[in-house]
């Protein structure tokens, strides 16, 4: 029958199901966009810290760069503690929770939980300066620096739990503008300022972000979030050990290099490594904001059984993600000749800088390619077995880290890296495989 045969009820429906269909293309579409907007935030951030790398790996020397390169590294381990134990928990549980009272009660607690573990990461430093060796006001530096990196963590990730990407948009936007303008102040009273200056900057423009989220997304709630208590963490912290173990060893299959080099050679040793990385640094930025931005919406579509959904996401994001560490690699080969004589030449000359780059683009391309599977898993829940891959990875990386380096030079230590982060692309793929096969 054509449509000119239609009886008034029957146009009814068909409008209103053509109207769902437009309805949900256009909350789509402005989901994507909101997301989209985060991203470009993001990107606004990692090439602040680009830029800002650039500057410091010519400017200051190999020691000095060494100690700030450094301070990142135990920044990374607090930001993947407060990601296994509060953000993940936040952002994977809370998002299904129907009940309004329930989910502030959850959050509340969390934020003390967050509140708790920034200040002993606070008591921590200040504890080791006399064990330190460096001076007292680089190591308080360093402390308030890396305590302020993991609330940032916590509070960026409210956004995602609130589905709301454009609160956490603002607080990177505004980290970069305030960070920049006290950076560029800093360096009018004194063109090559202290590593522990730089860090207290980077530390109070963090603080100045997280003021912005927490205004725009809690007004003036925002102390109520602090009135809760931590007693009822403990159901969390039964999935949550397992993330936490899973978040050092990961970590430390990722950073043995840095560990076991400054502390056998020193921060001059890390240092040239570490400037190798910098090219590298947008990308790792770029994969960790996708990974917090999908799990919720993950979490949620895991909820309602939807796994084809996630299957289809996750191999999508793999294939576009390795594809475009191609595409880089490819860049960084093209260019090389300007890159070396541009970021390298002046303090780097004497060290295997190509090397150390391609080796730095092979551990990234095996980073990007299980990516989108640690996310899936983390949305399952699955600790355990991100855990266990991480475990195995960072007792691979470890003892090849010191045979490389017991044997050869420091920058052959990548190699040992290279191997672990291989080693968890293939187990991770077998395990969500394995998941998703028996969930479906």
């Amino acid at each position: 029958m054509s449509s000119g045969g239609l009886s008034n009820s029957a146009r009814l429906s068909r409008f209103r199901s053509l109207a769902g269909v437009r309805g949900i293309s256009l909350a789509s579409s402005l989901f994507n966009a909101r997301y989209t907007a985060a991203v470009g935030a993001q990107a606004l951030v990692s090439g602040f810290h680009f830029a800002l790398n650039l500057v410091l790996v010519r400017q200051i020397t190999p020691y000095d760069y060494g100690v700030f390169a450094f301070a990142f590294v135990l920044a990374m381990f607090a930001q993947a503690i407060n990601n296994a134990l509060i953000s993940t928990p936040l952002t994977v549980y809370t998002p299904v929770i129907k009940d309004a009272a329930e989910r502030s009660r959850q959050e509340r607690m969390l934020s003390v939980v967050n509140l708790m573990f920034c200040a002993v990461l606070l008591m921590v430093g200040l504890a080791y300066i006399p064990f330190s060796g460096l001076d007292a006001t680089t190591v308080a530096c360093i402390a308030v620096f890396v305590a302020m990196y993991a609330a940032r963590q916590y509070s960026r990730s409210f956004g995602y739990a609130r589905l709301r990407p454009l609160v956490t948009a603002a607080g990177d936007t505004t980290y970069m503008i305030s960070g920049s303008v006290i950076l560029a102040a800093l360096v009018t009273m004194d063109s090559t300022p202290h590593v522990s200056l730089i860090l207290i900057a980077l530390a109070l423009a963090n603080f100045i972000a997280i003021c912005v989220e927490n205004c725009l997304l809690h007004g003036r709630e925002t102390l109520s979030l602090f009135k809760g208590h931590w007693r009822g963490y403990g159901e969390i912290w039964e999935q949550s050990r397992w993330a936490l173990a899973g978040a050092i060893t990961t970590l430390l299959m990722g950073q043995a290099h840095s560990l076991i080099v400054v502390k056998s050679h020193g921060p001059a040793a890390f240092a040239p490594l570490a400037a190798g990385a910098v090219l590298f640094g947008p990308v790792r930025v770029a994969l960790m904001t996708w990974q917090n931005m999908v799990k919720p919406e993950m979490a949620v579509a895991l909820s309602e059984n939807r796994y084809d959904m996630v299957r289809s996401q996750m191999k999508r994001a793999t294939i576009s993600m390795v594809i475009a560490m191609i595409v880089v690699v490819g860049g960084l080969l093209l260019f090389w000749s300007w890159i070396d004589g541009f970021l390298y030449q002046k303090r780097y000359a004497d060290q295997p800088m190509a090397w150390i780059v391609a080796l730095w683009a092979l551990i990234t391309i095996c980073s990007a390619s299980y990516t989108p599977v640690s996310a899936a898993l983390q949305a399952l829940k699955n600790f355990r077995a991100l855990a266990m891959g991480s475990i195995y990875a960072s007792i691979i990386a470890a003892c090849a880290v010191l045979v490389f380096l017991h044997f050869y030079s420091p920058a052959t230590t990548l190699l040992g890296i290279f191997v672990a982060e291989l080693f968890m692309a293939i187990f991770l793929l077998r395990v969500i495989m394995k998941t998703l096969r028996a969930a479906s």
